[in-house]
């Protein structure tokens, strides 16, 4: 993998423009909905009602979707999802696959997995391609190179592909599509992950902006049989289609403002041969429904809410912190708040430990999450774990401590603050703050407390 690039002043400048786009325009279409809330209460009572009684559901979807001819597997873990998949691969004799958009698969490292046994996963949404073609993850969860301006994607397209330098969208479409097309029409395997698994019909639901979706999972190949992998985690499930279409008009409307995305396929499964006749779609269709991690969260009740997640991105456009510190700050597929609150659970390691503390707990991302999982307060539970499990540095610990002892004395609160402004100067402040000065300048300490301002300039 490349070095990540920090997120300088143009960068940033970058993000913040496409971000507050996005949230003008959900501004935009949520006011078109008076009963907004009313969509957004329905929402969480669906997806509430559905973790609720996940295993239910889950054994309806599978029932439904053998029915049609789909092949259901329960994974445990990302290694054996990546060796389920890696096995198709082999026995079909192919070494590159097309994919299609799709977290979970990030999330399990799939495409490293099937790398290590000779097979190429190439991404087909234009956001993820150029970000593998740059060997870096996805720096938001619906968009995956937000941060980047159409001059660096020109420039990393003419130096990866050769071809002429063009800042031109358009172009930079069309040269992609031509190096797509080409895989598309020879690819037997396509793989994709699913944005809802409707329990009722057994049907996979997915949503995309670029056609790419279809063109993985359906599009015939023209040397043999084609077939589609879908992976997705357990919570995925809904009960029935008319929930899943209730959560889809909120999940293009939050993430972008967009009213609905521009592809949205329904797959029931694989194509059928009847009289002589011969449905398009995939000969075979694969759905692993994963775990890892998951039924841990649903246990406990602090963290269930994060099931509820629809993956549409908008925590992170309204959250001052992402926008400060950028998706790739988090170095965990899962960014931004509702990663915060996710990649802790997923992974015990301590660097995952720490991502709850990079909020501002302000309640943004709660107030925008389109189905009102209370994001702020599952934080605070994450670094409630993290302290008890010793995932909390010493350091800090008796920092905080010193710090609660300092604000329960006045007395003790008044002769620190005026021993810090004293002793403790921009320079040094900035060397006890590294890394985060490494790309800004803390502010001065004020020179008068607001105590003191107080007893000059009394209240009239």
């Amino acid at each position: 993998m490349m070095p990540l690039p920090a997120l300088d002043s143009q960068r940033r400048a970058t993000l913040g423009r496409a971000l507050n786009l996005a949230l003008d325009k959900r501004r935009q279409s949520v006011a078109q909905f008076p009963d907004w809330e009313a969509m957004r209460q329905r929402a969480h009572d669906i997806r509430a009602g559905a973790v609720e009684r996940l295993d239910e559901y889950l054994d309806q979807f599978e029932r439904a979707a053998t029915a049609n001819g789909i092949r259901v597997v329960r994974v445990a873990t990302a290694e054996e999802a990546c060796r389920y998949v890696a096995a198709i691969a082999k026995r079909l004799g192919v070494t590159t696959a097309v994919k299609a958009k799709s977290m979970v698969t990030e999330e399990i490292h799939l495409n490293h997995a099937l790398e290590a046994e000779g097979i190429r996963a190439m991404e087909t949404d234009l956001g993820e391609y150029i970000a593998q073609l740059c060997g870096q993850p996805p720096f938001h969860l619906t968009a995956p190179i937000v941060h980047l301006s159409r001059d660096e994607v020109g420039r990393i397209l003419a130096d990866k592909l050769g071809v002429p330098f063009t800042n031109d969208p358009t172009r930079l479409t069309l040269i992609a599509r031509d190096v797509m097309r080409r895989e598309f029409l020879t690819a037997r395997l396509g793989i994709s992950g699913a944005n809802f698994c409707v329990a009722e019909s057994g049907s996979l639901m997915l949503v995309t902006n670029e056609g790419n979706g279809r063109m993985c999972t359906t599009l015939p190949a023209k040397d043999g049989p084609r077939v589609h992998v879908a992976i997705t985690g357990i919570e995925k499930v809904v009960p029935t289609l008319k929930d899943a279409a209730h959560l889809l008009r909120l999940l293009a409307r939050s993430g972008s403002g967009m009213r609905l995305t521009a592809y949205t396929t329904l797959i029931n499964g694989p194509r059928k041969r009847a009289g002589g006749d011969e449905s398009t779609g995939p000969d075979e269709v694969h759905v692993l429904l994963l775990d890892n991690g998951r039924r841990s969260m649903l246990r406990d009740p602090h963290l269930r809410e994060a099931l509820y997640c629809i993956r549409c991105g908008a925590c992170s456009n309204v959250c001052p912190v992402y926008h400060r510190a950028g998706g790739h700050a988090y170095q965990s597929v899962y960014n931004g708040p509702i990663g915060s609150v996710w990649s802790p659970a997923l992974w015990n390691t301590e660097r995952a430990a720490t991502l709850p503390f990079a909020s501002s707990l302000c309640g943004a991302c709660a107030d925008i999450c389109p189905v009102k999982i209370d994001i702020h307060h599952a934080l605070l539970w994450q670094r409630k774990l993290a302290a008890d499990r010793g995932r909390v540095p010493l350091w800090q610990r008796l920092a905080w401590r010193a710090w609660r002892i300092g604000m329960s004395w006045p007395a003790l609160y008044r002769f620190g603050s005026a021993a810090a402004r004293k002793l403790v100067g921009p320079a040094v402040l900035n060397r006890l703050a590294k890394p985060w000065t490494a790309t800004r300048d803390l502010p001065p300490l004020a020179a008068k407390t607001f105590r003191e301002l107080w007893k000059e300039h009394p209240a009239e």
